[in-house]
């Protein structure tokens, strides 16, 4: 830029300077100076640092210079006498009232803090206290030693019943300590012969004790149970005893007799009958009933019984079929007779003593 327009520049901004209106709180003559002014003016370089002075010191300014600003300022030429009159409008302006209105006319001055003050902290993340562990709970005591004397069963041994039922009372076992205390929690396992368990381990109550689910038989004789308990092993022995007659079975000598019997002339035979129960245990039976359905084909010359029990004794007669019926508790059993001609063939089960 030449000299001749940097003068012209300059007298030109003075005197929009000088026209402008007041602001408020100010002379008429004056206009408070920004920021922008300073810099164009120190880099036109047409007015001395002096008069700029005394420019400031006349218009003020419209805002409070922070460090920045004057450092700023000095880099493009500001000499003392210019930081001086800076300083001095600045303490004004701080130390004078705000005029009314005067948020409206302009925005409010904001001091920029330093840059090092502007800088974002970070706050540094501070752990969590420690979570304290609680110490583990001390293991229970051992328990006390079994009672040989006092441990086993208790309820329901020797009891009889009918197979494939459960006993009338129930089976108990029980576990006590040295102390005659109920050993409470105890894990029983138990084991049978001849008979069925509900399951086959239990757990002591808190009286010590455990009911045994049983189901008595199959056969007709003994069921034994087994309870074992740490080291310990108790038995228990109960009784099953036959069934309800299902059915009648008859025996010539050993020889059952199935539906079917072929016997030869006068040959008097003696048969023995039983009953059996839905497990196939043998039931005896006290008397017995026998007729035939032709008397001359085969004759029941004795039915009744003895001290064995039922008994039936018939003679055959002329060669031919027949029915031989046999009745006892209540039961039924029809078997097919077949008397044969020749007194040699056929086969004889037995013959009456």
């Amino acid at each position: 830029m030449s000299a001749a327009v940097a003068r012209h520049f300059t007298s030109v901004f003075l005197l929009l300077l000088a026209a402008a209106r007041p602001a408020p709180g100010q002379s008429p003559s004056t206009q408070p100076l920004r920021k922008t002014d300073l810099v164009r003016l120190l880099t036109v370089g047409t007015i001395r640092s002096a008069e700029l002075a005394a420019l400031v010191k006349r218009n003020c300014l419209s805002f409070i210079p922070t460090a920045r600003d004057r450092a700023d300022l000095v880099a493009l030429g500001a000499d003392t006498a210019l930081l001086r009159a800076l300083a001095a409008c600045a303490r004004r302006v701080e130390a004078a009232p705000p005029a009314p209105g005067a948020a409206r006319a302009r925005p409010p001055l904001v001091r920029r803090p330093p840059a090092a003050a502007a800088r974002r902290v970070v706050a540094r993340p501070v752990a969590p206290p420690p979570v304290a562990v609680p110490p583990p709970p001390p293991p229970p005591p051992p328990p006390l030693p079994l009672s040989t004397t006092l441990t086993g069963f208790v309820s329901g041994v020797g009891q009889h019943g009918a197979v494939g039922t459960r006993p009338t009372l129930p089976l108990v076992f029980q576990a006590r300590d040295t102390t005659g205390g109920p050993a409470m929690g105890e894990v029983v396992t138990l084991g049978v012969t001849n008979g069925r368990l509900g399951a086959a381990r239990a757990v002591t109550d808190s009286s010590g004790r455990l009911s045994v689910d049983l189901t008595l038989g199959p056969k007709a004789g003994a069921t034994v149970v087994r309870a074992t308990v740490r080291t310990l092993v108790r038995e228990a022995t109960l009784f099953p005893e036959a069934g309800a007659i299902v059915r009648l079975l008859l025996r010539c000598g050993d020889t059952p007799i199935e539906r079917k019997v072929t016997f030869t002339r006068e040959s008097p035979l003696l048969f023995r009958v039983t009953g059996q129960d839905a497990f196939g245990n043998p039931v005896p039976v006290a008397r017995v009933a026998a007729a035939t359905g032709d008397k001359g084909v085969l004759r029941v010359d004795y039915a009744g019984g003895d001290s064995l029990g039922g008994v039936v004794r018939v003679t055959p007669g002329e060669p031919g079929s027949t029915s031989l019926v046999v009745v006892a508790s209540g039961r039924r059993e029809d078997i097919t007779a077949v008397v044969l001609q020749n007194r040699d063939s056929g086969a004889s089960c037995g013959r009456p003593g």
